[in-house]
């Protein structure tokens, strides 16, 4: 039972025919630009494309933990929205709420429903009367209700369970539920099925506003599940981690006896090189924190979802694309994954000759896919090329890695390969 918003408004005027509203698209990009300059700081990615039917939608991403909230313009005077905040919590359902009602006003738009009474487009009825009692409420219940999915699936003997993480990586790291704060244990599910207060810690965003543990969680968040741990190869890489950073140091200096992650704030500011007297102070309490094991689902194994539904498993330490001609790939200083479904844009110029071909002398077998490879290992260049099939599909990887002692990792890499519509 998630806590999701559905919504629809109405541009105020356009019933009138002399007054026509302007397209769909211009209206997305208003509002895009409404959330830009009002809440640029919380915006994790955005997306302008088509939604059901071909209508236009804006896609934006307001936390690391949440989904995204849609915006799909049927017209240029109407607009629905939807979003699910269980993932995030409490203080998240009301920010999204009050920020909608201000982009009502700044835009000249109407919702729907009254503020008298409770409907549908909020479970919870704090978007339409204002009252937040019955937030917590509702996100409690959900908590109950996943944790007693979960339970019940281990008494099965099933495993691998994650909460409100995003779509696209399975972490391999130990725990009886992985959640964006950090894995849980079996006695921590007991606990909150029978009392889902003890959960409270897993949400991100419980009280209401903009603080100091807002964004030491959205740091944690990013921690656990964006950062991966070395210096960065990518831009993008080292904006996470200048942000992470800026995110922590906000929160210490508003409050600085929350539990911060030292060792970890301690680890992204040498991959910036950052110095000075934060970096001297993060360093000391770095070196008095507890022991234990290091935050970061990514310094271990990751399943990855590919295209086509292609599955694949590599180190979490990798730096991942996707290229415009349909190619994924995945490298870091010394080793790299490519992967293209073939049929796909791009995928004759990677699709082995037939000299190659002749040359795969290794085959796997796998329960979904099975697939012929060739492995050159030389001085400074060492290369697995496979060919995999899964029923009717077909797929071309190719693993290259400078170190010839690590051709076990490259023929694992290419045997993980997996189909998930074939199950």
């Amino acid at each position: 039972m998630s806590v999701k918003l559905s919504l629809a408004g109405r541009r105020r005027g356009t019933e009138h025919l002399f007054s026509p509203p302007e397209g769909p698209l211009p209206w997305l990009r208003r509002i895009s630009e409404w959330f830009e300059t009002q809440h640029g700081e919380l915006i994790e990615s955005t997306h302008l494309g088509t939604g059901p039917l071909g209508a236009p939608m804006l896609r934006l991403r307001l936390h690391p933990a949440a989904g995204e909230v849609a915006f799909l313009a049927t017209s240029g005077a109407q607009v629905s929205v939807s979003a699910e905040t269980s993932a995030v919590g409490p203080g998240y359902h009301l920010f999204l709420c009050d920020t909608l009602k201000d982009l009502g006003e700044a835009l000249d738009l109407v919702w729907a429903g009254g503020r008298s009474t409770a409907k549908p487009g909020d479970p919870t009825g704090y978007f339409h009367t204002g009252d937040a009692g019955p937030v917590d409420v509702h996100m409690l219940a959900s908590l109950q209700e996943a944790v007693g999915q979960v339970l019940r699936m281990r008494r099965l003997g099933e495993s691998g369970f994650a909460l409100s993480m995003r779509f696209g990586h399975t972490f391999e790291y130990p725990g009886a539920l992985l959640t964006p704060l950090g894995p849980r244990d079996a006695r921590w599910l007991m606990d909150v099925y029978a009392d889902p207060r003890r959960g409270i810690d897993v949400f991100p965003w419980w009280t209401p506003g903009i603080h100091a543990s807002t964004r030491l969680n959205r740091a944690r968040c990013r921690l656990w599940t964006d950062v991966v741990w070395r210096t960065p190869l990518l831009e993008d890489e080292r904006r996470l981690l200048r942000d992470v950073a800026r995110l922590l140091e906000q929160a210490w200096r508003e409050d600085p006896t929350l539990p911060y992650p030292w060792r970890e704030w301690q680890e992204v500011l040498g991959f910036l090189g950052v110095g000075g007297t934060l970096a001297e102070e993060v360093h000391r309490r770095a070196s008095a924190a507890a022991g234990g094991p290091p935050v970061g689902y990514r310094r271990g194994e990751v399943q990855v979802a590919l295209p086509e539904g292609w599955e694949i498993r590599i180190p979490g330490s990798l730096a991942e694309a996707h290229l415009q001609d349909g190619t994924w790939v995945a490298r870091d200083h010394r080793r790299s994954v490519r992967f293209v479904p073939l049929g796909d844009g791009g995928a004759d110029s990677l699709t082995p000759t037939f000299v190659e071909r002749r040359a795969m002398d290794l085959e796997h077998h796998g329960e979904r896919v099975s697939g012929r490879a060739s492995l050159r290992v030389g001085p400074g260049e060492c290369r697995l090329t496979a060919l995999c099939t899964s029923g009717r599909r077909r797929a071309l990887c190719v693993v290259s890695f400078d170190d010839p002692d690590e051709q076990d990792w490259a023929l694992g890499t290419w045997r993980s390969l997996d189909h998930a519509a074939a199950a």
